[in-house]
């Protein structure tokens, strides 16, 4: 029998913010799903609804706008290519376009999209989708296998497009019968959480428009809920409701995200309730305010983001990992999360795995974080560094001066910024502050054209698909070169790899545990970058005033609570 399970995941929530909307914390629950719980996956109909489910009712009436809002740059807003990663404002994606498979946050747990279901053979070298025959192109053609096909093998082809590597796992992919066959090369159990990461595009329409990494895709035409409808630069973004929606047609007639260039605009229109909610936006110091507002909620939950100091492991000094842990040692990490996030957000571990995944998480690379000012100083001295009269530890006529990258128009990561900067100082460390927007810090970390970075990297909702992006030293390039991954440190080990590729093809959970655990306590020792926290989402909406019929099991700003959500 072919099934489709759930992803079974830890979603730790041990902190909250003064009201943390409606919805009850998941509960903590079993172990990852690896691959002797993954055979076989049915889907949940109560958990994620079957092909062509409706919205739920409401009491709400049909049709009106639904008013969203967030921030972006121009250059956020200059192309619309689910593909790649810069000059895409990524968040707007789900509104247009759904992957295989849907990764619920708030739930941990996998769910039917394009794929109404999954298959892997006896020794898992193979891994069958069955199609959503439901869905349909927002142009009125079908959802195909082809589409698919296309998608995956547009990766192979334009290899700048496969920021996960997945080619150096996949031997081929097939279709027959509206049922997709993935063929590695070895055991690959990871690969059906990627499945939910990656967005699938319509061949007949990419196939025409040339090379599909330097297509604008200017009229995104997807399977999602909202058809893109038009831009006004600066002003906003414009949709219609997909009425032949997979899942049910929108409650709303039309949705409009309105654009703001910065946090404080954002949140000023979010406390005047000009907008019904953010996709993850607010002026953190704003908080406090927002949840006097009548209907006023916060949705609170862990994820698939880390927040961290990037560190260029290239950089002479900074390849030193006795100045790598001094720079770590002075930072204040539950200062950083009360004060800058107002506990929004969670402590992330030096092994970079977060609590959602449970028993795969290195206990010893967790504790391993420790605020010490006078320890960080004594590293040093011990290492040969001496005071200059500016207070600046120096040898060998090298100061310990670093630029340090982060993002404009986003005052908390500013907040925070200096909050570090200061710290580092406090132990005889300088600090250039630079600025830059997302678009350009992604450009300047894939670059490695920095020393120090404050930055969120995403990654999928899978331990070897977060360690093996972010780690693996294939997933780095030369300075000036972009990376394939999300090796932005540029951290090379050859003994991580080695375990990266054991991890990879085990099948068995304990021994995959093992190894899970082996390379976050290699990957803290050698304190790769400087932790920040772990962030699912903070999402500020109103409910029950103008809008009401968010789903709390879910993201509200996801695409079942968003055809849901109606006008009062």
């Amino acid at each position: 029998m072919k099934k489709f399970l759930s992803l079974l995941l830890v979603c730790a929530m041990g902190m909250s913010i003064m009201a943390c909307g409606k919805s009850d914390q998941p509960t903590p629950n079993a172990s990852p799903g690896t691959a002797d719980q993954q055979e076989t996956k049915e889907a949940n109909p109560e958990a994620a609804g079957e092909s062509g489910e409706t919205a739920d009712d409401t009491s709400g009436k049909s049709g009106g706008t639904l008013h969203l809002g967030e921030t972006a740059m121009d250059t956020d807003l200059a192309s619309k290519n689910p593909f790649l990663p810069q000059n895409t404002k990524k968040e707007l994606l789900p509104l247009m376009y759904d992957r295989l498979l849907y990764f619920n946050p708030v739930s941990t747990e996998l769910e039917p999209a394009l794929a109404s279901e999954y298959e892997w053979n006896e020794d898992f070298t193979e891994l069958t989708f069955t199609m959503n025959t439901d869905a349909k192109w927002q142009d009125g053609t079908d959802f195909t296998a082809k589409d698919v096909v296309y998608t995956y093998t547009a990766l192979k082809d334009y290899p700048t497009l496969d920021t996960y590597s997945l080619w150096e796992k996949l031997d081929s992919i097939t279709e027959a019968e509206e049922k997709v066959t993935f063929k590695f090369k070895a055991p690959f159990t990871a690969f059906v959480r990627y499945a939910a990461e990656i967005f699938i595009v319509p061949e007949h329409i990419w196939s025409a428009a040339g090379a599909p990494d330097q297509n604008l895709n200017e009229q995104p035409v997807g399977t999602g809920p909202f058809i893109y409808k038009t831009y006004n630069t600066g002003t906003d973004i414009q949709f219609d409701a997909n009425k032949d929606y997979w899942m049910g047609a929108p409650k709303v007639d039309n949705l409009i995200v309105h654009i703001y260039n910065s946090s404080p605009n954002l949140t000023l229109a979010l406390l005047k309730g000009e907008i019904a909610a953010t996709f993850n936006t607010i002026a953190m110091a704003n908080v406090p305010e927002f949840l006097t507002k009548e209907g006023a909620e916060m949705q609170v939950y862990a994820g698939t983001s880390n927040y961290s100091v990037v560190v260029n492991h290239t950089n002479e000094l900074l390849s030193d990992k006795n100045i790598r842990k001094a720079l770590s040692m002075a930072i204040n990490q539950d200062d950083l999360i009360t004060r800058g996030e107002y506990n929004g957000v969670f402590p992330l571990s030096p092994g970079w795995l977060p609590d959602i995944f449970g028993e795969m998480v290195s206990e010893n690379a967790k504790s391993s974080h420790v605020f010490d000012v006078e320890a960080a100083t004594k590293i040093l001295e011990d290492a040969g560094y001496t005071k200059g009269k500016d207070g600046i530890y120096e040898k060998d006529g090298q100061r310990l001066s670093f630029t340090y990258y982060n993002q404009s128009g986003a005052p908390a990561q500013q907040m925070e910024a200096g909050m570090i900067q200061q710290w580092l100082l406090n132990i005889g460390v300088e600090i250039v502050p630079k600025l830059a927007t997302r678009a350009e810090l992604i450009q300047i970390l894939q670059t490695g054209e920095f020393d120090l970075l404050q930055f969120g990297i995403d990654f999928p909702p899978d331990p070897y698909a977060l360690l093996n992006t972010s780690f693996n030293s294939a997933m780095t390039a030369p300075v000036g070169t972009a990376t394939p991954g999300t090796n932005y440190f540029r951290y090379e080990n050859p003994e991580v790899d080695e375990l990266l590729a054991q991890v990879a093809e085990e099948t068995d959970e304990e021994k995959a545990k093992e190894l899970y655990i082996k390379i976050q306590d290699i990957l803290a020792e050698d304190v790769v970058f400087l932790p920040m926290y772990n962030l699912g989402a903070h999402i500020p909406y109103y409910d029950g005033i103008q809008y009401e019929g968010w789903l709390t099991d879910r993201p509200i700003i996801s695409a079942k609570s968003l055809i849901n959500v109606s006008v009062k």
